[in-house]
């Protein structure tokens, strides 16, 4: 909180003139984060052919990630530190976004199960993609290639308790 009211040029203790709380402020930025996503996926879904249409999806994700890291960074690293009910409704934002990411990879809940692998998935890139200094063409091709892996290894046919477990938070 001091970094960011510094970086605003007011003191510390004024910042909470301007927000509810730590918390509150991590659930707005990350409710700015998760409904541009399921905005941004939802009108792919609308206006782009399904075959291509997880690839686009691919593509906003990772375009996101490089106008936004900090959100994505919040998103991985800060999400554990939301209570309810915040937590329930930031889960919400979530859970809608991996229903656009099923409604482009199919509708059954083996697809959904995927959707939210390919969202940890591309959560997670930042991690680890940037080291590998590849162009956007070339960053895409391999995300798409992995997500390609993940529909086509993942079994489709899960025990109810293990379908069960996958809806359980994976951030």
């Amino acid at each position: 909180m001091r970094e960011l009211a510094s970086a605003l040029g007011i003191n510390c203790g004024s910042i909470y003139n301007h927000i509810e709380s730590k918390e509150a402020l991590l659930y707005e930025l990350l409710e700015e984060l998760l409904g541009l996503l399921q905005s941004k996926g939802a009108m792919i879904q609308r206006k782009v052919s399904p075959p291509n249409r997880l690839r686009k999806i691919i593509e906003m994700h990772l375009s996101l990630q490089d106008r936004m890291p900090c959100h994505f960074q919040l998103l991985e690293r800060e999400w554990r530190h939301l209570n309810e009910p915040w937590l329930s409704q930031a889960d919400s934002l979530r859970a809608r976004y991996e229903q656009v990411i099923a409604a482009a990879v199919g509708t059954s809940a083996c697809d959904r199960v995927r959707a939210k692998s390919i969202v940890t998935l591309l959560n997670q890139t930042p991690s680890w993609l940037a080291a590998l200094k590849l162009t956007a063409r070339a960053r895409l091709d391999l995300i798409h290639s992995m997500v390609a892996l993940i529909l086509a290894q993942a079994p489709c046919d899960l025990p109810g308790p293990l379908s069960g477990a996958a809806t359980g938070k994976s951030h």
